[in-house]
């Protein structure tokens, strides 16, 4: 990650506090957009948090950002990740560190692999990372970032409502 963006996260993080990984959430939902998805759906409170078609291919994202390394799912998480894996989508966990050389983790979900309340660090999934998707998003994520970031930190979530509302690809559920 460039010294940059990963200023502008930490100020992010720093200005919102509890509201850091929605904004985060919300510049990786413009970074797909910008990416080329074909339909993107955020869901700011319940269910998975991000389900998009790109490259023709349905996907489930369920987004982290972590201060420590790791992350761990609640079992509302897993569930909704293996139904949406059930309903033909192919189904994430994503995660962003927040150390100079985190980068996107896209971890591939797998039934029964991940255990609710369990601590993952970031090392543990990267077997089952998409390093395609990882690609995608690699240079859109950060654009969107030093683009939006000051917006988000300064006016939080509807800041970037405003600026999703301007896809036409974009729905919020």
């Amino acid at each position: 990650m460039k010294l940059e963006v990963h200023e502008r996260l930490t100020g992010l993080s720093a200005a919102s506090a509890k509201e850091y990984g929605k904004l985060v959430q919300k510049l990786l939902a413009i970074a797909f957009l910008e990416a080329g998805a074909e339909s993107l759906t955020d869901r700011s409170t319940q269910g998975i948090d991000l389900e998009l078609v790109i490259r023709h291919k349905s996907r489930a994202i369920e987004v982290k950002t972590s201060e420590s390394g790791s992350v761990s799912l609640g079992k509302k998480d897993l569930e909704g990740l293996a139904a949406r894996e059930e309903g033909g989508a192919q189904a994430y966990v994503a995660v962003l560190g927040n150390r100079f050389l985190d980068e996107w983790t896209f971890a591939r979900f797998h039934k029964g692999e991940l255990q609710a309340q369990q601590s993952y660090s970031i090392t543990q999934l990267r077997p089952y990372r998409d390093h395609d998707l990882e690609k995608l998003i690699a240079k859109t994520f950060p654009e969107a970032v030093l683009k939006h970031a000051d917006a988000a930190a300064s006016r939080g979530q509807p800041a970037l409502d405003e600026v999703l509302a301007g896809y036409p690809a974009y729905r919020r559920a």
